[in-house]
This record gives structure tokens, C-alpha cells and sequence, in this order.
């Protein structure tokens, strides 16, 4: 898509309004539709839901934009998490060293040795990339307000895997996630990947990984990594569960 001269000069005098914090609006019509940004953090931007449904009934939306404030137009860790998953372009501007850049599609982090961001770059999501990348199973994304664990009475985990058709297990086959509660809390807020004997994955080249019973899991405030599910891990184990798609025709489920 172009951008026109009267859009693109909207969208600068958004950024400078909203400068220091990212402005986020919306191209219809070939025009900018500005909106309020309701993110918590001054460096993301969420677009108000009221602005979304106001701005949805001039038109189509052709394209999401947000600025970089004093950054580049380059998509952050996080945009290129989030491009892919409205269909429509996003546009980035630079301010206020103004730069423009549209973009189609988002640059896939990589399963290990990828970097955390909270509620983007996870635990959970390397269990959702995971699984549509590795055994085409698509898996609902989730809410999720950073150290929930701490706060919460419910568990992300165990309130929602029954839903995305999991099962509980109690053997270890490969693709299995084994559900953990990590100290200081004894709430199930981590979970790891069982791959078994063979650390290797068929959509990304990897590096060899010597062991039995690897585990791949994305800790907190670290990069995602393979490792041994030995004793610590083992202690720390809640549950293991199991998709469906992957039961076959003699297993130990439970569907309680």
C-alpha cells in the first residue's frame, strides 16, 4: 500500500502530540484515523477498544499504524510478534527523526535462544508458536498481566488447557508440556516442553543437544533453552498433559 501526503502528515502531527509515548491509529479509507493509545507501559501501544468500533464503522481498516518515538522505523520484538495477526499491513513511523516504513509481515522469532518479553516472548507463547510450528495445532493466546502467578488465585495454565484440548497424562511422550510451579510462589505459572531423546526441531536448524529426556522451556526474564528434565524440574512438576491429536491407541489420559 501508499501512504498519501495528507495521511502520512496526520500521522506525524499524532506522534508529535503524543510524544514522548507511541501514538497508534488506524488508515481507512486512505485516510489516518487516530486513536488513543491505553497501553500501561510507555514504550507498547494498545489501541482503546471504543476507538477500534468507532473507527471500524467508517470502513475497512487497510492498515494499523504506531510511532517509534526516537527510535527508527524498524519493527520492535514485539511488533514482529504482532503483524501477522490482523490480516492488514502495519505501518511505523520514526519520531522525530521522521521515517516511514511499512510492513506485511512480521520476522518469526526463532523457538530457542529467543528473548523475553512478557505476554509476547513467554513461557506461553513459545508453547503456542511451538506447537502451530512444529505439529500444525493452533492455540488460543491468552490475556495475561506480567507475574500473574503472584497475584492470582487461578492458574493461566490450569484454567485454560482443558479448553485447548488438552488432556492430563501420567507417562512422558514427546510434545507432552509438563506444568510447573516455580518458587517463591506454589501457583502452576511455568511450563516446559518434553522432546524427549531428540532435542532436534523440524521448523528451525538446531544446534545438537546431548541428552535424554530435553526439555525446551522459555524461563522468565531470560532466553528460551534446551535443557535436561532432571531432579529440580522434576520437583518442581505439577502435572503433565497431552493434545489429543497426539493420543493414540493405548495411553494413561485423564479427563476428569
Amino acid at each position: 500500500m501508499k501512504l498519501t501526503k495528507k495521511a502520512k502528515d496526520a500521522i506525524i502531527e499524532h506522534a508529535k502530540q503524543c510524544y514522548p509515548r507511541e501514538c497508534c491509529g488506524l488508515i481507512i479509507n486512505r485516510q489516518y484515523v487516530p486513536c488513543n493509545n491505553i497501553a500501561s507501559r510507555e514504550e507498547d501501544f494498545v489501541i482503546d477498544p471504543r476507538d477500534l468500533v468507532e473507527a471500524e464503522a467508517l470502513g475497512k481498516v487497510q492498515a494499523i499504524v504506531h510511532s517509534h518515538p526516537d527510535g527508527t522505523c524498524q519493527p520492535s520484538l514485539v511488533d514482529n510478534q504482532n503483524i501477522d495477526k490482523h490480516g492488514v499491513p502495519w505501518v511505523i513511523v520514526a519520531y522525530p527523526e521522521i521515517e516511514f516504513g511499512i510492513y506485511y509481515e512480521g520476522v518469526k522469532q526463532a523457538l530457542i535462544n529467543r528473548q523475553y518479553v512478557h505476554g509476547e516472548l513467554d513461557c506461553f507463547t513459545i508453547i503456542k508458536d511451538y506447537y502451530e510450528r512444529e505439529l500444525d495445532i493452533k492455540l488460543d493466546d491468552f490475556e495475561r498481566v506480567d507475574r500473574w502467578w503472584e497475584t492470582a488465585e487461578s492458574s493461566l495454565y490450569l484454567d485454560n488447557y482443558k479448553s485447548q484440548g488438552f488432556v492430563q497424562v501420567d507417562d512422558l511422550q514427546r510434545h507432552d508440556i509438563i506444568l510447573c510451579a516455580v518458587q517463591p510462589t506454589k501457583q502452576v505459572n511455568h511450563a516446559l516442553i518434553y522432546l524427549g531423546d531428540d532435542g532436534s526441531l523440524k521448523s528451525e536448524d538446531t544446534e545438537p543437544c546431548i541428552g535424554d529426556h530435553i526439555i525446551l522451556h522459555h524461563p522468565y526474564g531470560r532466553r528460551s533453552k534446551r535443557e535436561i528434565y532432571g531432579n529440580a524440574w522434576q520437583g518442581r512438576t505439577a502435572l503433565i498433559i497431552r493434545h489429543k491429536s497426539l493420543i493414540g491407541g493405548t495411553n494413561n489420559a485423564q479427563e476428569d
